[in-house]
């Protein structure tokens, strides 16, 4: 049957799209999905049933459909075909036969020639110009006044990620979908599907490719003729979530950080952003202002944090602070780059002018808390008094602090580190009851999130307890339950705290070659995680130093 789509005609059974200048022919396979896609128009058909019709006899994978997919856009235009997030695909372009559109014009005029020539009303023809003419004027000003220029093409990159667990696999291309869809959603911005990234990624030659995978974006804003690229990556943990975001844009690169509880929060928080920022932008070419979109010098620091390099992170985290000074982010880790070159007091200050600013500014969410709570950790794991006792005390009290307003706001997550923090205090105070009563408290509330490993704080401080009591047989019992959970979850964070974790007791029982045994597994996992901030706690408990850091 022969379709008319916009100014091409498809003929479904040969498989040739022709128009005014050019006629191509679709490949026998592309013929079938366009085929299926058309008899099913008013479903939402899965990748997954499409392969199973069109390639019933083999085994494929994605990409042969999604090559597809392209083709039949390429050759009918960008949207014939919608892609609905983690569900497939609809054909939505209108299909008229080809009759409707062509009808022969002589044979209208032949038929006009028999019927008797009307009387006309020529008031009636003044009334129907003028409208005619006002409706064109609508038009014109509508096209060079309200859209003067097409709107922005986006490109969401596959989101790299960070969060070392397997609870997060799915991040990479579904996120990247997410991200793509919610975009077009909230804004009017020509956002390209994720298929046609995925597939301009996969095209490029071996130099852009080079390009592309040392960090460059520009060789798939090429490949793409994208307007905006955006490349995202996530870190942190379970209901404590960074997504770092570089916009390649018509005028530079630009950085920026979002802070959030959860994956989809981050996502939603960037697709505001941009939407917000671009959604009316029309480049001009000459637009030299200063972006207010994000923080240069914040997302570059915090960069270099991750790095371990602490020196370089500190300057640009003072240039944000100069320029933004109520960024309490910012000052965060501007003390946690402090605490980690050693400079514990320095540190401190700057967390406690934290508090005073966020005090003063009413603020009670979580900087506040991480602020309160840093102190704390600082004082338990980093001892700068000669009075140990006074100083268990006063961490004691910043914790509370912590764990007093994250209860106000019923902020579960820092509730549990609150109690895991207080558990090592009473720990090193020999109240080993008290120790223990907080850390199952908090063991309860990481039992609540998602991804399990959040316990293994808690059974390994439940160990150090235990081992403290020379209750061993039970020492070993959380040691082990913390490692199966590492293990299960993939997290070689957690397998490599649990390890230096054994290490650490055994060189407390004097068994030095057990000691190193375990923390040379700590080793291995660390070197194959290439892990910078993993590697350097090793290397710490070797050199007989502390294996803590601020994270």
């Amino acid at each position: 049957m022969r379709f008319q789509i916009d100014d091409k005609v498809l003929d479904t059974v040969t498989g040739i799209v022709s128009s005014v200048d050019s006629e191509h022919s679709i490949r026998a396979k592309t013929l079938q999905v366009l085929n299926y896609l058309i008899e099913h128009k008013s479903d939402i058909v899965s990748k997954q049933t499409v392969i199973n019709a069109v390639w019933d006899d083999v085994v494929v994978q994605d990409q042969v459909l999604t090559q597809s997919i392209k083709e039949i856009r390429d050759l009918l235009g960008a949207n014939v075909i919608k892609t609905y997030s983690r569900k497939g695909y609809q054909w939505v372009a209108p299909l008229l036969p080809e009759s409707i559109q062509s009808e022969p014009i002589q044979s209208i005029n032949s038929q006009a020639k028999i019927k008797t020539r009307p009387v006309i009303d020529k008031s009636k023809v003044w009334i129907v110009a003028s409208i005619a003419v006002f409706l064109l004027l609508m038009i014109v000003f509508v096209f060079l006044f309200i859209r003067s220029e097409p709107p922005l093409k986006v490109a969401f990159l596959p989101v790299k990620n960070d969060v070392q667990d397997s609870v997060h696999n799915w991040v990479p291309l579904r996120g990247q979908e997410q991200l793509t869809l919610g975009l077009s959603q909230s804004s009017q911005l020509a956002v390209i599907d994720s298929d046609h990234v995925l597939f301009a990624i996969e095209r490029l030659n071996a130099e852009l490719r080079r390009a592309y995978q040392s960090g460059a974006l520009y060789p798939i804003q090429e490949k793409l003729e994208a307007d905006l690229i955006v490349a995202t990556r996530l870190t942190g943990f379970p209901e404590d979530f960074q997504l770092h975001y570089q916009l390649q844009t018509p005028f530079g690169v630009e950085q920026g950080i979002e802070f959030a509880s959860s994956v989809d929060d981050a996502f939603n928080q960037l697709v505001s952003k941009i939407a917000i920022r671009f959604d009316e932008y029309q480049p001009s070419g000459n637009d030299k202002s200063i972006s207010q979109f994000s923080n240069e010098a914040f997302a570059r620091g915090v960069a270099k944090y991750l790095e371990q390099d602490f020196v370089a992170a500190k300057p640009l985290l003072q240039t944000a602070l100069s320029t933004e000074p109520d960024l309490l982010a910012a000052k965060r880790y501007l003390a946690a780059s402090y605490a980690n070159s050693g400079q514990i007091t320095e540190a401190i200050a700057l967390l406690k002018d934290s508090i005073n600013l966020a005090q003063t500014q009413g603020e009670q969410g979580r900087e506040l808390l991480r602020a309160y709570l840093m102190i704390g950790y600082l004082q338990i794991n980093w001892p700068q008094q000669t009075d140990r006792e006074n100083e268990l005390l006063s961490a004691e009290q910043y914790v509370e602090q912590a764990k007093q307003l994250a209860e106000q706001q019923n902020d579960e997550l820092f509730i549990a580190y609150s109690h895991e923090e207080l558990g090592k205090i009473k720990r090193l105070q020999g109240e080993f009851g008290a120790s223990a009563r907080h850390l199952t408290a908090a063991l309860q509330y990481h039992k609540q999130f998602q991804g399990d490993y959040g316990q293994t704080a808690a059974l390994i401080e439940l160990a150090k307890v235990s081992n403290a009591q020379q209750n061993n047989a039970l020492a070993e019992q959380y040691l082990q339950q913390a490692f199966e959970i590492a293990t299960h979850s993939q997290a070689p964070a957690n397998q490599i705290w649990v390890l230096l974790a054994r290490a650490d007791i055994a060189r407390s029982q004097l068994l030095q070659s057990k000691a190193e045994q375990f923390a040379k597994k700590a080793q291995v996992i660390a070197n194959h995680s290439d892990n910078p901030m993993l590697i350097a706690r090793v290397d710490a408990w070797f050199n007989n130093a502390t294996v803590y850091t601020v994270n």
